[in-house]
């Protein structure tokens, strides 16, 4: 059942959702997490407690681990004449809604999906932003399904104490008779600002410890709500970025704003299977990764979203079908 105070129909909030997307694929995640800031905010205001928690929560405090391994994982899956030219960060739906203790309240981080992929299908080293967006239709995006691997090398920490949250509210919605008009419009606008998040986290990363090669970045929802998709940064784009920052030498390195990620230090508190904190839980990540080593052609592709749930969650999870 569709309830909202802030859009007249299903179809406004559809459009506002993509609104926001349009802006992350148009390369301003900035401006996508100002606008759902101040429509968060003025939940706040009125007593919305997910809301609060989320716009406590400033880009600043994401951090993404995981990055310093990168490079030698694009040198085990790289092959003669094919090699990894575009990486997607995706945050993945857990297999299920995850059961957690009540001494951690509700914290679940983000379970994300690195998916690698090559020249094959689409020709991302020759594409600019522009050729990119133009590849996007109402079913995905060409390349989309069709990885070359799919691993749990990236992560994020600093959106557990919120995304549990945000799973709930999603939970909650799905349910036909839900009418509470703040809640559904708490739990859709906090579902993109994840999103809009882990992109803005996943930029700032890139520009500022830099990537392995120049190569394409992409942020992504797999079977996740809003099922966002955008360029962080094209291949081109990155190799602009190299030439304004410094000089090539002889070996085709750069100044040291852009040195081999492995040599970038690894955070002190750096642990990449924690889930919750204290905890030794198997992750959604580290599940499906198993689950995907044994039976890798089941792996599900980004354009298809879940079914099998009512309300609106349920009208908004099929709007790419």
């Amino acid at each position: 059942m569709f309830a909202s105070n802030i859009f007249g129909s299903e179809d406004e909030l559809f459009a506002f959702l993509s609104d926001v997307e349009a802006l992350l694929r148009r390369g301003q995640p900035d401006v996508a997490a100002g606008i759902l800031e101040s429509q968060l905010g003025d939940l706040a205001d009125e007593g919305n407690e997910l809301a609060k928690l989320c716009i406590k929560v400033p880009v600043s405090a994401v951090r993404i681990v995981g990055w310093e391994q990168l490079s030698s994982k694009l040198e085990k899956l790289d092959r003669p004449n094919r090699p990894i030219t575009a990486v997607s960060i995706d945050i993945s739906a857990p297999f299920e809604m995850p059961q957690l203790e009540e001494k951690h309240g509700n914290f679940y981080e983000p379970d994300i999906d690195t998916v690698y992929y090559t020249d094959s299908l689409y020709k991302f080293t020759a594409s600019d932003r522009d050729t990119m967006l133009e590849a996007y239709n109402q079913q995905g995006a060409p390349w989309h399904g069709h990885f070359e691997n799919v691993d749990s090398t990236i992560g994020v920490r600093g959106l557990g104490g919120i995304y549990g949250e945000v799973l709930l509210a999603q939970k909650a919605c799905r349910a036909d008779d839900h009418e509470d008009a703040m809640e559904q419009d708490a739990a859709a606008i906090a579902s993109a600002f994840i999103a809009v998040r882990v992109h803005q986290a996943i930029k700032a990363t890139a520009e500022g410890r830099g990537m392995p090669r120049p190569m394409t970045l992409l942020v992504g929802n797999n079977e996740s709500f809003p099922f966002y998709d955008a360029p962080v940064v094209t291949r081109l784009e990155y190799e602009d970025m190299l030439d304004a920052e410094g000089e090539e030498d002889d070996c085709g390195n750069y100044d040291a704003m852009f040195a081999p990620l492995q040599l970038a230090p690894i955070p002190d508190d750096y642990d990449p299977f924690a889930s919750v904190p204290g905890e030794e839980q198997l992750s959604g990540a580290s599940l499906r990764k198993r689950l995907r080593e044994a039976e890798p052609e089941q792996e599900a592709a980004n354009d298809h979203a879940p079914g099998g749930f009512g309300g609106l969650l349920n009208k908004l999870l099929k709007r790419s079908a």
